[in-house]
């Protein structure tokens, strides 16, 4: 068995705790273009709004297919091991601003968008036709990397052994790129702007 890689793009939905329109714009603006680690589960959260991090994702990604320009290539095993490597310094975000389930969090609304990632593919196959099969059936496929981040960043879904409990996974560093194209960072929760304390909007700020 051989080993391919592509890169591919995702779509997620992002979700910002912020006191105002302008302030969650800056969050986006901080998280976009930084990587995230894919395997810190702490990214993806369905909680009711209320509850919601500083910036969180849905659950679930769609695959758009991949990037264009992207080309498969034939890579050396130890590339996957590589890809799920744990970096010295994983970007952790602007996740916990207030202490953690507080009433002024609480009480603080959520702005959310459909976001653009990018994340390597990697799959096993005995050519590189085969490989390419596997990526048109992934084409749109619905990912939960939440209750299936275990699978999708397993450093053994795709081993060296041609024994894989599945012949894809993904690199865990995702690639944030921005809002996805026609998508606006709107407020989705409550339906009327922040009428918390006032210390939590001055504390906002300075994020």
């Amino acid at each position: 068995m051989n080993i391919y890689a592509i890169e591919v793009l995702l779509q997620g939905t992002l979700h910002i705790k912020a006191t105002s329109q302008a302030q969650a714009d800056r969050v986006l603006e901080k998280v976009r273009s930084n990587t995230i680690d894919g395997e810190d589960e702490d990214w993806y959260s369905d909680v009711p709004s209320p509850y919601r991090s500083r910036a969180s994702f849905s659950t679930e990604f769609a695959v758009r297919g991949p990037i264009e320009g992207s080309k498969l290539i034939e890579v050396p095993s130890h590339s996957v091991i590589a890809a799920h490597q744990h970096w010295a310094y994983r970007w952790k975000g602007l996740r916990e601003p207030y202490a953690a389930l507080s009433k002024g969090h609480e009480q603080v609304p959520v702005f959310s968008s459909s976001v653009d990632l990018t994340a390597t593919v990697f799959i096993q196959a005995e050519t590189s036709t085969l490989a390419k099969q596997v990526v048109d059936r992934f084409y749109e496929a619905k990912l939960d990397l939440l209750s299936g981040n275990s699978r999708w960043f397993s450093k053994q879904a795709v081993n060296f052994d041609n024994e894989a409990r599945s012949p894809v996974a993904l690199s865990s560093a995702l690639y944030i790129l921005g809002k996805s194209m026609g998508c606006e960072l709107t407020q989705v929760w409550p339906d009327h702007p922040y009428q918390g304390p006032e210390i939590i909007t001055i504390a906002d700020g300075y994020l």
